[in-house]
């Protein structure tokens, strides 16, 4: 009887151990996904705060005349930044101050005249440095 008793303990014992043991083995594997996961969001947060983002938006101002908003909506200061306006007829660009420094959450204006024979779209580039990468490039079309 006292055998039976004890071997039930032994069992119960094992079982708890068992399942301690696996227990913790999942935790831990947990403990370093989670870890990994932290790791990679600090890694992307760091460099999102070397980023420049540079996006542009078109208001209509008098007559036929267009203002070119070029913002920077990045966390780092876009350096020498170059606004590449294609050169087509029916379009005038009266002040382009580029190459410039955008910090963040700026921007600067150009200027433009948009005549009847001027395009209804145009693509715009954009080059520029950020303390992420030297030679930034961009594109984007507008409607005029």
């Amino acid at each position: 009887m006292e055998i039976i008793g004890i071997v039930i303990s032994l069992i119960a014992l094992s079982l708890t151990l068992f399942t301690y043991f696996k227990h913790d083995l999942k935790i831990k594997q947990q403990a370093a996904l989670l870890n990994k996961y932290q790791l990679e969001k600090n890694d992307n947060e760091k460099e999102e705060q070397k980023r420049a983002i540079i996006e542009t938006k078109v208001i209509k101002a008098d007559k036929g005349t267009r203002i070119l908003k070029v913002y920077n909506r990045g966390k780092s200061t876009a350096k020498q930044v170059n606004v590449i306006i294609p050169d087509v007829k029916g379009l005038r660009i009266f002040n382009n101050p580029c190459p410039i420094d955008i910090r963040p959450q700026n921007r600067i204006d150009i200027s433009l005249a948009v005549t009847l024979e001027g395009p209804d779209k145009i693509n715009i580039e954009f080059e520029w440095k950020d303390n992420f990468k030297v030679n930034n490039t961009d594109s984007q079309t507008i409607q005029l």
